[in-house]
């Protein structure tokens, strides 16, 4: 990394006052969360480790402090009230949570509740506050968007020593598509970062002050570039073009020879490689799209979405309980047209917020958004300008299209704060401070939090492999250790369970310990229809009737338009001789169908021929 310079910062917008080492910390919380996966050492090795180095890089922000005071421009000042509006926010939303355990630790499949938000926060105003240069974070980002687009390049063709290439390749034959997930995932969350990595990258190539940095954001550009392409994500192709649209604009049209003769290669080159062999992915990709051209029922799931945010609209239902609030208002028509799917979030950023923090939480995002685009639309270094605007603009319209996750977050707020410190320094004015007693508490609990993650993910990662290899007594004993320091809110005993069953179903300790968690998840999982779902197989299995009835209401009530828990239960409301009951909750299983099981359909023409 290359030592901090003020090169790039208007001479007004800030006094730096850097320590040390947050001359390091600042830029590698920036390289490394993208890029870090740990499969084998964590159960969600794809999550947990950016999490834990947002959460350690935020403590050590705090930890180290500043000094001196901190001047900047008006926009920054902005920037910092509206990241403690942000905080407010979250905090007042997740005390009145419906699940306000949840809400803190976050979705086992994000991670990005109370702790990790307020992290991202701490993080985004140490970047203020320090009065951190901007090429050293520009650096970083475009060294961590060359990695991540080699990887996700390399994906696409066939070489992953990390993930198993089925898990990201649909269909069959000719027509089979893959949507490499790069380190982040899923293909919408790493298209997503690499729109801001490209950016950060062209932002490099134009402003560095050093060849080999031109150079390395020439790379991350054009890597990242071609990666998006070939991740087959709409959204962030939307996005790109916004962005290209955007540069445009701001840079004057492409009229020159060079820049002409420069767009029709690599229309050429595209088009050749759209209609080659390995294109055919692509192709198949292509198909995807006209067959689903509403995008997996989003305009019907964000309409949900709003309903649900609209009956909490004040403070919302808490940050991270989309997943489990989410069933109760879910259409009948999208039940039917996707009756498998699980929605974990409503794939848009605004949505998001205004179901998880009510208006208030919505109202900030927009006005944050606004003051990146204004403080970028006004950048004291117009090349500087021109490339993160377009990249924040391209990013901001693909984000419209999922839902926020620790590293998409962190690179669109850390572009924000990039923003303001290259925004002009008229009138400068003193940045808040962090009051000094709150800073090391702070750190120490964010700390602790990362250590917690990291301490249950590992131990549950330990109890799969043990159960992989048939040692339930070790597995057992590894659940334990996850016990001793499992941060409250954690949901692994859906998860739990479920294994245990399936390891060892006939053995009565294994048994105690699979029932004692289905339980337990019913209290507090994420996925609570599904947690009342699993609670009634085990109630059946002991010919409890009247147990597994009350699980399956309960399920119902949790998701009244699934079809799963309305099938299962006019199955056993016939064997309870039931009938009349048993066939109306066919009837509904069918309804909520959709036609698309044939078994659900089969169980209700049997009622009807009866």
């Amino acid at each position: 990394m290359p030592p901090l310079s003020t090169s790039l910062l208007p001479a007004a917008a800030a006094e730096p006052v850097t320590s040390r080492p947050q001359r390091v910390i600042l830029p590698a919380v920036l390289f490394l969360t993208p890029l870090l996966l740990a499969p084998g050492l964590f159960f969600y090795f794809d999550v947990t480790p950016k999490v834990v180095i947002l959460l350690a890089g935020a403590a050590a922000v705090l930890w180290f402090g500043w000094s001196g005071r901190m001047t900047a421009s008006p926009t920054a000042r902005w920037l910092v009230l509206l990241l403690a509006a942000q905080a407010a926010s979250l905090v007042i939303s997740t005390l009145l949570s419906t699940n306000p355990a949840l809400s803190v630790a976050g979705t086992n499949w994000r991670r990005f509740g109370l702790l990790v938000q307020i992290a991202l926060l701490i993080y985004t105003y140490g970047l203020v506050r320090a009065g951190a240069a901007v090429e050293p974070l520009l650096t970083a980002l475009a060294a961590s968007g060359v990695l991540a687009g080699l990887y996700g390049i390399a994906q696409y063709f066939g070489w992953d020593p990390w993930n198993p290439p089925q898990a990201y390749h649909v269909g069959e034959g000719i027509w089979t598509i893959v949507r490499p997930p790069g380190t982040l995932g899923h293909a919408g969350y790493f298209s997503v970062y690499l729109l801001h990595a490209a950016a950060a990258g062209l932002a490099l190539a134009w402003t560095a002050s050093a060849t080999w940095l031109r150079r390395l954001g020439l790379a991350a550009a054009a890597l990242d570039v071609a990666a998006i392409l070939l991740s087959g994500t709409r959204g962030a192709l939307v996005g790109l073009a916004a962005g290209l649209f955007v540069l445009a604009w701001r840079r004057g049209p492409f009229a020159s020879p060079r820049r002409m003769w420069a767009v029709a290669a690599a229309a050429l080159g595209l088009f050749a490689f759209y209609y080659s062999p390995p294109g055919q992915l692509l192709r198949a990709r292509t198909r995807w799209y006209v067959e689903d051209t509403q995008g997996g029922g989003r305009l019907t799931l964000w309409a949900d979405t709003f309903r649900m945010g609209a009956s909490h609209w004040l403070f919302g239902y808490g940050p991270e309980t989309f997943s489990s609030q989410y069933p109760r208002f879910q259409s009948e028509a999208l039940a039917r047209q996707f009756p498998d799917r699980y929605f974990e979030s409503p794939h848009n950023i605004f949505l998001d917020a205004f179901a998880a923090q009510g208006l208030p939480g919505l109202l900030v995002l927009l006005l944050l958004t606004g003051v990146a685009l204004g403080a970028l639309s006004g950048a004291a270094s117009r090349p500087l300008g021109d490339a993160l605007g377009a990249g924040f603009v391209a990013a901001l319209v693909a984000n419209q299209f999922v839902a926020f996750t620790a590293p998409t977050a962190l690179v669109f707020y850390a572009t924000a704060a990039l923003a303001v410190l290259a925004s002009p320094g008229r009138s400068a004015a003193p940045v808040p401070a962090l009051p000094q007693p709150l800073r090391r508490p702070l750190a120490v609990a964010l700390a602790v939090a990362a250590f917690s993650f990291a301490w249950t993910d590992f131990w549950l990662e330990r109890t799969r492999l043990s159960l992989e290899s048939s040692q339930v007594g070790q597995a057992l004993q590894d659940y334990q250790h996850l016990r001793r320091w499992h941060w409250p809110g954690l949901d692994t005993d859906l998860w739990y369970s479920r294994a245990l069953m399936a390891a060892a179903p006939g053995t009565p300790v294994v048994w105690q310990q699979a029932l004692a968690a289905a339980i337990e998840a019913t209290r507090r999982s994420e996925e609570r229809p599904n947690a009342y779902y699993n609670l009634a197989a085990f109630h059946a299995v002991q010919n409890d009737f009247a147990g597994t009835e009350q699980s399956l209401r309960s399920a119902i009530e949790w998701a009244p338009n699934w079809y799963k828990s309305h099938w299962m239960l006019a199955q056993v409301l016939q064997q309870a001789g039931r009938l009349p009951e048993a066939a109306a909750e066919a009837r509904r299983a069918s309804q909520l169908n959709g036609g698309q099981h044939p078994e659900v359909a089969a169980t209700r023409e049997a009622f009807q021929q009866k």
